[in-house]
């Protein structure tokens, strides 16, 4: 039998009958059957396995606890959603702690929606979606995936491509406990523990509190991952009507050692020319003679299993440049090939926290009011390190830049001298607050209609900064942060400045108004939904220091003070400092649909949707896109601005669905134009011939269209099956072109990067108490690379498997074991990939996950 760890979660019927899978409290009031307008049975939405087909306008799939609590148990939510048609998802590494690239039919995670409880949790600087720091998994009700377009009420400035939302799960009415250890391959321990309070005062109020700690080793190479989480919810219900109040915390820890993996030119290097073509010359790939990349076993052991730091293989354990390279009073200590690819400076730390409040009052019979609220910060940087030349002069390794702050002489390793060249830590560090609103109000014309009206405020603030300190005897940094100023272990330059190559801090801040209107006709066959949006967004934006061309599309930054770039003539363009500048965007975006109910359990359903993503901070940080402030020229020519503009999409939608006992069913079409799309690409510098810098701007449009999927059977009570499929078809507008130059690339008529054109599989669950059983699979077919279309890597399949023993035979009714298995069949596959123009030797491809077992033990009652 099924374990319902939860059983307060049926009483939440009262609040989220048939609608959970919606995005904020106002939708999902908006959605529920308590309002009739989207009737989806009498029970409310079917399940098979875990799988829901709600039967709304636009095309949607939802997992509920009962799918996800088969998965790998602490494993990222958005791993699930893998098994989603239309989804993508590339984990990083067997259990999720490392992350992972996220596209649904063909748009990156950055132009995704991503939310939980209705609260917004996209990077609010550059959209990214962080996989590693997602909700554990127990603590989820459910997650929903929606393709191509957003609720009409969605908090978002980014969302062309489509939403994933999940929410947390209702407190229960009784007093529980739940305790989860799980063990596994490379070293995998995790404790999840859970208390429920039940209902502890008169007026029904309950709560939760959980907590769960995971570490484990690195699959490749030196390094280990700790992940900490804390969560917590208490639910006051008001009345009887479903009103209520909720206020939801989160807290997450992540430590978390890097992966070192190969480039082109590595994976070259190992296996020859034979197997991995020259960039130029006999045998290079073009658009006309593309390459894909599909190594056989042995050869993908080959690269998996060098130890050759300097080719393709992992970061080095430890680092010692105290003792390597004792720091000696009149000799000159060298750590240029010292601690260059250690691990313990190969890391990504983060700190991240979401308080949340959900609330519901209805103030009339006919007038609803809704309010959900967010406050986040995140603090967070990916590691790394460089060298400088104390004296300040310029060496082949060195940080040039940087390093020609400290002409003069400073002593970093502390030996008396300045005669070293010195590592140190120099992370990109980003510290984030964050506040968001959502206020709704619902008026019930009568029971075949109503309206609504939204309102949402968003504002963050992104600080960014990338100062250098010290390391420690074994080089590791003193803090993993850092050092933002008053510290012993800051490097400084002679007059005392910590070096620092970026230095800005950015406002975030949405106002955004919607209304929808939701009526039933004909017999309430006929659901019509029509809606708008209208996002106005701006970023206020302050650059502290001089940025210099060529170096990359952050903005990065020269400790020279203002007198040293005037008078360096070798500094063609710099771009100089500003403060408070404003790049503001609006749209107005529709949002309609329909779904009509043809016979019993079958209808059909069309949407359309126009989506809106404005530039990212760094998009409008790249030298070469502001509007203002192009600095100094010393004679030269200045470069030509270039004026971002958002993103944005029309969206379409049309298919079928199949609700009955045993059998559901979605097949959906789709089209979706996509104009004014960013990319960032390297321009030869016109000043300086050789040199080049990164600029973000728009190069035309996208037309997309495909076809997605799923059916879900149970032809007897102890099998459930479930499959899926998505074909994607993309295809670029125009070329790109140099603004500098006129030099063309041909991108028209390419397919989008990391878009796989097929995809497919399914899970299989076999229920004959007390054990069950399951098995998925997914096939993921070619992507591509490269914008140009010369270099590919291979599809792949990966079957992953779990076992569950229920004790309640023994009189424990509910704990069990249960075995779970991941890449069972131990597929050699290419995950994430560092994208180009066109084909090189620097991108970096990463090694996909090997085998892995876990066997947990779950306690509850």
């Amino acid at each position: 039998m099924r374990t319902h760890y939860l059983a307060g979660v049926a009483a939440a019927a009262l609040l989220l009958p048939v609608a959970a899978h919606a995005q904020s409290t106002g939708t999902i009031d908006a959605e529920s059957e308590g309002n009739e307008i989207v009737v989806t049975g009498s029970t409310g939405p079917r399940q098979i396995g875990g799988v829901q087909i709600p039967d709304q306008p636009k095309s949607r799939a939802v997992l509920t606890q009962e799918f996800i609590e088969r998965q790998q148990p602490g494993q990222s939510i958005l791993e699930t959603v893998n098994l989603v048609p239309g989804v993508n998802f590339t984990n990083n590494d067997p259990y999720g702690t490392s992350g992972g690239n996220l596209r649904i039919r063909g748009f990156s995670g950055d132009r995704v929606s991503l939310t939980f409880d209705g609260i917004p949790l996209n990077d609010s600087g550059n959209y990214a979606i962080y996989s590693n720091q997602q909700l554990d998994p127990e603590v989820i009700e459910q997650v929903n995936v929606t393709f191509g377009a957003t609720d009409v009420d969605s908090p978002t400035a980014s969302a062309s491509g489509g939403t994933v939302n999940y929410r947390s799960v209702m407190p229960s009415d009784k007093l529980g406990a739940m305790a989860v250890y799980t063990h596994g391959t490379f070293n995998f321990n995790r404790v999840f523990g859970m208390l429920n309070t039940g209902e502890f005062t008169k007026f029904g109020t309950k709560a939760w509190i959980a907590a769960s700690n995971e570490t484990y080793d690195q699959f490749r190479g030196f390094g280990t991952l700790d992940k900490q989480q804390y969560n917590g919810k208490i639910y006051q219900p008001i009345g009887s009507n479903g009103d209520f109040i909720a206020v939801s915390g989160h807290y997450n820890r992540n430590r978390n050692s890097s992966y070192s993996n190969p480039t082109i030119a590595n994976i070259r290097t190992l296996l020859g020319n034979s197997v991995v073509p020259p960039v130029a010359g006999a045998g290079a790939p073009s658009s006309a003679n593309p390459f894909t990349l599909d190594l056989s076993n042995a050869q993908y052991d080959a690269v998996f299993n060098n130890r050759d730091s300097s080719v393709t293989g992992p970061y080095d354990q430890l680092c010692s440049p105290a003792s390597s390279n004792a720091a000696v009073k009149g000799t000159a200590q060298n750590d240029a090939a010292t601690c260059a690819n250690t691990s313990t400076t190969a890391i990504n730390p983060s700190d991240t926290g979401v308080m949340r409040f959900n609330s519901r009052v209805t103030l009339s019979e006919a007038l609803l009011f809704t309010l959900d609220a967010g406050y986040s910060f995140t603090r967070a940087n990916g590691g790394g390190s460089t060298v400088f030349s104390e004296s300040g002069t310029s060496v082949s390794g060195d940080n040039t830049y940087q390093g020609g702050r400290l002409a003069g002489g400073v002593d970093i390793n502390g030996d008396g001298d300045t005669l070293d060249r010195v590592r140190v830590y120099y992370p990109s560090n980003t510290r984030t607050q964050r506040f968001v609103a959502i206020a709704g109000m619902r008026y019930q014309i009568d029971p075949d209609n109503l309206v609504r009206l939204t309102y949402t405020w968003d504002r963050a603030r992104h600080r960014q900064t990338g100062e250098a300190s010290r390391l420690d005897a074994q080089g590791r940094p003193q803090d993993v942060f850092g050092f933002d100023g008053d510290n012993p272990f800051a490097v400084r330059d002679p007059q005392g400045n910590v070096l620092n190559k970026r230095n800005r801090l950015s406002y975030a801040v949405l106002h955004q108004v919607s209304g929808e209107y939701r009526g039933k006709f004909i017999d309430n066959r006929l659901n019509v939904t029509l809606g708008v949006r209208a996002p106005f967004f701006r970023r206020n934006l302050s650059n502290f220091c001089y940025t210099i061309p060529g170096q990359s599309s952050d903005a990065y930054c020269t400790s020279e003070t203002p007198a040293q770039v005037g008078a360096n003539a070798t500094r063609a363009t710099y771009g100089i400092p500003y403060r408070n500048r404003l790049e503001t965007y609006n749209a107005v975006l529709p949002n309609v649909g329909f779904t009509f109910r043809v016979v019993d359990n079958l209808s059909v359903f069309g949407s359309y949707a126009k989506g809106f993503s404005a530039p990212k901070t760094d998009n409008l940080y790249s030298y070469g896109s502001a509007r203002v402030g192009n600095g100094v020229t010393n004679g030269a020519v200045i470069r030509p601005t270039i004026d971002v503009q958002p993103e944005k999409t029309d969206s379409f939608d049309g298919g079928f669905r199949y609700n009955a006992g045993i059998f559901s069913a979605q097949a959906d079409g789709w089209y979706i134009y996509y104009k004014n799309r960013i990319v960032s690409s390297l321009i030869e510098d016109a000043n300086t011939p050789g040199s080049f810098f990164s600029v973000d701007r728009n190069v035309g449009a996208v037309r997309s269209y495909g076809f997605d999927g799923l059916v879900t059977v149970r032809p007897v009570r102890q099998l459930s099956l479930y499959g899926f499929a998505s074909y994607v078809k993309t295809k670029l507008q125009n070329d790109l072109v140099n603004p500098q130059t006129g030099a063309v690339t041909a991108l028209k008529g390419k397919e989008v990067v990391e878009t796989p054109k097929w995809t497919y599989g399914g899970r299989a669950q076999v229920d004959i108490d007390p054990v069950q059983f399951g098995i998925s699979a997914k096939y993921t077919g070619k992507r591509w690379a490269t914008d140009v279309n010369d270099f590919a890597v291979a599809g792949y399949t990966l079957v992953n498997a779990d076992i569950r023993v229920n004790l309640a035979p023994l009189g424990m009714e509910r704990t069990f074991f249960q075995f779970n298995a991941t890449n069972l069949l131990k597929e050699r596959y290419f995950g994430s990939l560092s994208t180009n123009t066109a084909f090189s030797n620097s991108p970096r491809i990463n090694l996909g996950s090997p085998r892995a077992f876990t066997g947990s033990i779950h306690f509850e009652f």
